[in-house]
This record gives C-alpha cells, sequence and structure tokens, in this order.
C-alpha cells in the first residue's frame, strides 16, 4: 500500500505542476481565495485508495476527529430527496438512484467550511486538482478572464502524460486489490476507510441513503475535458465515465 501511497503522491504533484503551468500560460491565478463556488456545487468522487489515503496522511495531524465527525454528520444526514433502499446499491442500480447520486453529488461539500476554505486541501482528490486545471471551470469560476481566455472559454492543460500515469495507477491497484479503484463520494470513501466497523453497522442499520453509498468500478469523475463536453452534448453518464 506504501507504493500506492506513494505513486499517488506523485499524481497529486502532476496536477500542482500542471496548475503552475497553467498560471504561467495564462499569467493569472487559477483560484480565488476564500471563493469556494466550486465546493459550493460539487461533493467530490475518489478512488477508494484516495480516501485511505487521506486518512494515513490526516493520522496524527489532529484534524482527523473533526473531519471524520463531518464526514459522519454528512452520511447520517437525511436529505428529503434521498431514499434509503435495501441493501447496498451496485452501481447506478435504477434512474431513480442515478439522479439521486446526481443531485447529491451537486451538493455542498462538506468539507467547506464558513470562511470557504477546504479542510483537507492537501488531501483533496484528483478530481478537485483537475478543476480548472485540466478541465474548463468557465461554467461557474467567477475569476477573471486571463491571456488567451474569454469569459466563456478558459485554457486548460491536456497533460496527456498525466493521464497516461493514472491510466497505469489504476491498472496496478486492480492487480493488486481491485477494491481501491472502486470510485465513492470522497466523505464516503474517507470515512469507511477509518472506520470501517461502524460504517457497515451504518450501512446494515439502514442509516444511511443508498445514494451516498454508491461505488462503481469505471472513472466516474470527471477530471478531463473531453468528459465535460461529452457532458454538455448530453451523452450517457455510463459513457462519459468510461472515458479516461
Amino acid at each position: 500500500m506504501i507504493g500506492a501511497f506513494l505513486w499517488l503522491k506523485d499524481i497529486y504533484s502532476g496536477f500542482d505542476q500542471a496548475e503552475e503551468l497553467l498560471e504561467k500560460t495564462i499569467q493569472a491565478p487559477t483560484c480565488l481565495p476564500n471563493c469556494g463556488i466550486c465546493c459550493m456545487c460539487n461533493v467530490p468522487q475518489s478512488m477508494t485508495i484516495e480516501g485511505i489515503n487521506a486518512v494515513s496522511r490526516l493520522t496524527g495531524s489532529g484534524r482527523l476527529k473533526k473531519i471524520l465527525s463531518i464526514a459522519e454528520g454528512w452520511l447520517l444526514e437525511r436529505h428529503s430527496f434521498l431514499k434509503i433502499y435495501e441493501g447496498m446499491p451496485v452501481g447506478w442500480a435504477t434512474p431513480q438512484l442515478r439522479d439521486e447520486w446526481l443531485t447529491i453529488s451537486k451538493s455542498q461539500c462538506p468539507f467547506l467550511d464558513e470562511t470557504k476554505r477546504c479542510l483537507l486541501h492537501d488531501c483533496r482528490p484528483i478530481t478537485c486538482r483537475a478543476y480548472g486545471v485540466t478541465r474548463d471551470a468557465a461554467d461557474i469560476c467567477p475569476r477573471l478572464p486571463g491571456r488567451g481566455e474569454s469569459e466563456s472559454q478558459r485554457v486548460y492543460i491536456p497533460a496527456d502524460s498525466l493521464r497516461e500515469d493514472i491510466k497505469a495507477f489504476r491498472e496496478d491497484c486492480e492487480e493488486k486489490n481491485k477494491a481501491w479503484i472502486i470510485s465513492g463520494l470522497f466523505p464516503t470513501t474517507l470515512y469507511r476507510a477509518a472506520e470501517p466497523d461502524k460504517f457497515r453497522q451504518y450501512v446494515l442499520d439502514n442509516k444511511i441513503a443508498s445514494a451516498k453509498l454508491i461505488g462503481v468500478e469505471i472513472d466516474a469523475s470527471l477530471i478531463w475535458q473531453p468528459q465535460v463536453q461529452a457532458i454538455r452534448r448530453g451523452e450517457s453518464l455510463d459513457l462519459v465515465a468510461e472515458m479516461r
């Protein structure tokens, strides 16, 4: 698992480097301080291994207890638009469950604090790192256009080498432990990694909405511009998720 953590660290660094290159290209910062707009309409996806990695990095930092309390509160929170179905869902089992998942995934991330700052920015998953870097964020990002940009079109980094690295990482993880690449909502993957027994009991007691439990083997996060363009064309979510 240490090897997977180190590889994941390199991938995260790759996104940091892509962001630096983007900022140099447009001669402007890619993110406004204390903005949080993207986090107000997005509960990010992450691979299970990213949830495990976040718990590992947070352990001993003094933040883990607070982060887990927030994740637990979010998991147990009852939303009027979400239902609890019998058993663990297998992917988007029904259109209704898929729609519920889409709705909760577009709600506010529980790790955004009152000052509009991320409580675990250093441990944020690939999905968060990609936003506005390897995918165009012009639809909601309020930052002013940089060089070569317009209000409706922002520059992004294709990052082909990074894309290949993530593909190789997923393939390697699949060989070692297929469960590592199951993709779910980040608060879920993080809490499950830290408190597996409590999480299992909550599921058995039907205390968590089914849409928050969905895990899929395909890469369901929108981290590349072709995926975003496909969504805007109205293509199937399943087909978009396969585009790596």
